[in-house]
């Protein structure tokens, strides 16, 4: 009899364990599906390809005047100063006399272009949705500004018209004369842009390894580095030893603003080495102000030496040599010629890796 209520007692726990394992098992929730990462960092190198326009305009100072029949000049070598010596050239000794060029046309259009350099940069990107994230981005573009060739061959023709003009005048004296003019450049500068930007980014699928997207967005661009400088330095001497001296400088530079808005647009496509980790490929156009100028700066001076005797005097038709002429004109100071208008587009190109988390 007891043997007989054990096994009922038994049969009994294990039809209750059994109905019961089977409850738990209909009533538990289903496995959770991992959340998938919502942010990638990102490393990448490329190349730079900067847009160089020419839109702009531009205006000469006054460098020189007629005052009392005389050739008063900050400078030869440009504007006013040159118009009115090569008239008085002309005026002394025809169309064959030895002229100056002018360094204005050069100076009324832009004289430095960007050239391409390599690209670094980093990325943050954080997923909205599916199809949908935002991204902050710094592009660090290593790129050179140089003068163009046509400046480079302007400045050129400046420099090595200015001493037989000068040396032609002169000779209007029996007295010993010399004349020098010299071209100094730094040309070929680092000058960086560093681009720091967000955009909003647009999957075009939303499945497989490889993602295509575009992008847009704004920032700032920050310029920096160095920029290429030229100057010329005419001098000239009258008599043995030397009594009246003359130093004609003309100092080009080219500027740009330190910081200015940029708006950008572009895409790529993204390929999933593993869940983790995968590679970017990606271009990206960014706009911004063309903000380049050119600048001058002009400094002349006169100078003399006494030897006991009078002070030797020089006249050229309205050219005169003396001590208080003809570089009497008021100095320049730094003064914009040519200064960019309209937008300036730079394309980077790069490609990195990247890592979800």
């Amino acid at each position: 009899m007891i043997r007989r209520y054990i096994a009922h007692a038994l049969l009994a726990l294990a039809v209750f364990g059994v109905h019961d394992a089977a409850f738990a098992q209909d009533t538990a929730a289903p496995p959770a599906t991992p959340t998938p990462p919502r942010w990638n960092v990102e490393v990448h190198a490329g190349i730079s390809s900067p847009q160089n326009p020419t839109n702009g305009s531009g205006t000469l100072p006054t460098t020189g005047s007629l005052t009392q029949g005389q050739i008063s000049a900050s400078t030869f070598y440009l504007g006013n100063g040159t118009a009115l010596f090569n008239a008085n050239q002309l005026a002394i000794a025809g169309p064959q006399g030895p002229a100056i060029v002018s360094l204005d046309a050069i100076l009324l259009r832009t004289m430095t272009t960007r050239q391409a350099g390599p690209a670094f940069g980093v990325r943050l990107e954080r997923a909205i949705k599916e199809r949908f994230a935002v991204q902050i981005t710094g592009d660090l573009a290593l790129d050179h500004l140089e003068y163009t060739p046509e400046a480079l061959a302007a400045i050129e023709a400046t420099r090595s018209s200015y001493i037989p003009a000068l040396q032609r005048a002169l000779a209007a004296s029996p007295l010993t004369s010399s004349v020098t003019s010299v071209t100094t450049l730094t040309d070929h500068q680092r000058a960086t842009q560093f681009f720091g930007t967000g955009a909003f980014v647009v999957k075009l699928k939303t499945s497989g390894k490889a993602i295509p997207y575009i992008d847009g967005g704004g920032g700032v661009v920050l310029n920096g580095g160095n920029t290429p400088q030229a100057s010329l330095v005419g001098n000239y001497t009258l008599d043995n030893p030397a009594q009246l001296f003359g130093t004609d400088t003309v100092a080009v530079t080219y500027s740009q603003v330190s910081m200015s808005g940029v708006g950008l647009f572009g895409g790529g496509f993204t390929y999933d080495l593993t869940s983790k980790w995968g590679i970017r490929v990606d271009a990206r156009e960014y706009l911004f102000k063309n903000t380049g100028e050119t600048d001058i700066a002009i400094t002349p001076t006169l100078g003399f030496q006494s030897t006991g005797q009078p002070f030797p005097l020089v006249n050229a038709g309205s050219l005169k040599f003396a001590p208080s002429a003809p570089l009497s004109g008021a100095p320049v100071n730094v003064s914009p010629t040519f200064t960019g208008s309209g937008l300036q587009g730079h394309l980077i190109v790069s490609a990195g890796f990247f890592l979800r988390f």
